[in-house]
């Protein structure tokens, strides 16, 4: 055997069984891979601008609502599947400016969207048809979340080490001291960078995670309580939250936080962690992040050294149940879990005739309320990563046997008959790494080679559209050379 393995290039090494490189691909149990499918258009136009925001809404009835932005407009995904702008009346275009996320929350029918550059605004479902200012003066706020029965703004405008919370039950009272609204300032722990709700809220800051807890019938309303201190959120895209617990990309790291214990530990250390620091062009720079449920992943976008523009080119595709990641290199502006519409016989023929589609018949896109990962790219256009397979790379650790080796065929491990299969041979290990032509299966299944050396090294590569559902491994047929 090849040394194939998982997605671990932190530890790859001598004969060790792991992944130096796998690439737009899904990680699955044992080491092994399935493909990941390129994004496919959903709705029928584009947003104006970059998308700097997603969210899905039930409202009381279960009827789904999607709603999106962009550097000027808000905007709601229609029963056509077309975009409608659906932004403020009065004072002309949003300022949001670029790069700058809308990021929404929720009391009962009541869609609250943020953006530090605007007052927040509010559309009421099934009976707003566009958005305007929330009530209450509330401030401007880069994050929002729900905490109990309230409104959580913070990171605002002008005092980012400040919270505001709205009154119990009324997202539109804002003055503090009435119906339980309060103001909280913190003295340490740098600027907040993120807010996650619940029956508890965290506040995440720079250097530190702040616990509030509602005390309800006290004076202060809320008790903040350090759980993390001396690290924090480093930077404020990362943050996502699934069930109990939140994950974030801190000073060093990505983190696993218990929202139950508000203790924190690290993720992908000895696997790829160290692989993501030196492939990470700038904590600075913005990141991403969503759940594709359908595939038990949480994918995280960034912007890498090879990338020029401030944009993410790639995707850290991370299966939360296995400990286990993959890379992918598709560019996004934007990535939420959303819930799609459903789609009658009607507003299907936008799609297409039936060797056009580019979702196959049996794909939740089609089915009213499955969850999947909504993705923004350059096109503008809500997809979902359901088209045909991206092109997948798999690299091997190095493999050594002993003794100088003379390689004449590689079996990749791969249920299809498109894979292609690329040596490298070295004598040590301290030299440059220089594959070899890549080589097509034959009837056999084996790409043949013609190689020799004491170190080989194996990339596998499956191209794009090529139907497969699992990569394994690879086997050699070597013969030893070198002996007497």
């Amino acid at each position: 055997m090849i040394p194939y393995g998982p997605f671990h290039p932190d530890k790859a090494g001598l004969n060790t069984n792991v992944c130096r490189e796998a690439r737009n691909c899904i990680p699955l149990i044992g080491g092994t891979f399935k493909p990941l499918r390129a994004p496919a258009p959903f709705s029928a136009n584009a947003l104006d601008g970059a998308c700097e925001g997603a969210v899905t809404i039930f409202d009381d009835d279960g009827d789904v609502f999607t709603f999106a932005g962009d550097a000027t407009k808000l905007y709601e995904l229609g029963a056509d599947l077309n975009w409608v702008d659906v932004s403020r009346l009065a004072d002309g275009a949003y300022q949001a400016g670029s790069g700058e996320p809308w990021r929404f929350g929720t009391s009962g029918n009541l869609v609250i969207a943020c953006t530090i550059g605007e007052d927040p605004q509010k559309y009421i479902l099934n009976q707003s048809t566009n958005f305007e200012p929330l009530g209450g003066n509330p401030p401007r706020a880069r994050f929002i979340a729900n905490v109990r029965e309230t409104i959580v703004l913070a990171g605002l405008l002008n005092d980012e080490r400040t919270v505001r919370t709205s009154g119990i039950a009324n997202a539109e009272q804002w003055d503090v001291g009435i119906n339980s609204a309060t103001t909280q300032t913190f003295q340490d722990g740098g600027p907040i960078r993120g807010v996650i709700g619940g029956e508890v809220g965290y506040i995440m800051h720079a250097e530190r995670v702040t616990r509030m807890t509602f005390v309800p019938d006290s004076d202060f309303v809320f008790q903040y309580d350090q759980v993390e201190g001396g690290r924090g959120l480093a930077n404020a895209g990362s943050l996502i939250r699934l069930g109990q617990n939140a994950y974030y990309y801190g000073d060093d790291n990505f983190y696993k936080m218990s929202l139950v214990s508000g203790a924190a530990q690290p993720i992908g250390v000895g696997k790829w962690s160290r692989f993501f620091a030196d492939d990470l062009r700038s904590v600075n720079e913005p990141m991403i992040a969503g759940i594709d449920p359908l595939n038990r992943l949480i994918v995280w976008g960034y912007v890498s050294k090879g990338n020029p523009a401030s944009t993410p080119d790639k995707l850290l595709l991370y299966d939360w149940a296995l400990d286990e990641a993959a890379i992918a290199a598709v560019p996004t502006t934007a990535i939420a879990r959303l819930l799609s519409p459903g789609v009658t016989l009607d507003t299907m023929d936008q799609f297409g005739t039936m060797d056009e589609l580019a979702f196959s018949l049996d794909s939740p896109v089609w089915q009213g309320g499955s969850a999947l990962l909504g993705v923004f790219g350059a096109d503008r256009r809500l997809s979902y990563l359901q088209g045909a397979t991206l092109e997948a790379v798999f690299v091997s650790s190095d493999m050594q046997a002993g003794g100088r080796q003379f390689i004449n065929g590689v079996r990749p491990l791969i249920d299809t008959t498109e894979a292609t299969v690329a040596l490298s041979a070295r004598e040590s290990q301290g030299e440059a790494v220089v594959f070899e032509d890549a080589e097509a299966q034959e009837d056999n299944g084996v790409c043949p080679q013609h190689l020799s050396g004491h170190v080989m090294r194996a990339r596998v590569e499956v191209p794009a559209g090529a139907e497969w559902t699992k990569f394994e491994g690879a086997l050699e047929q070597e013969l030893p050379q070198g002996q007497r």
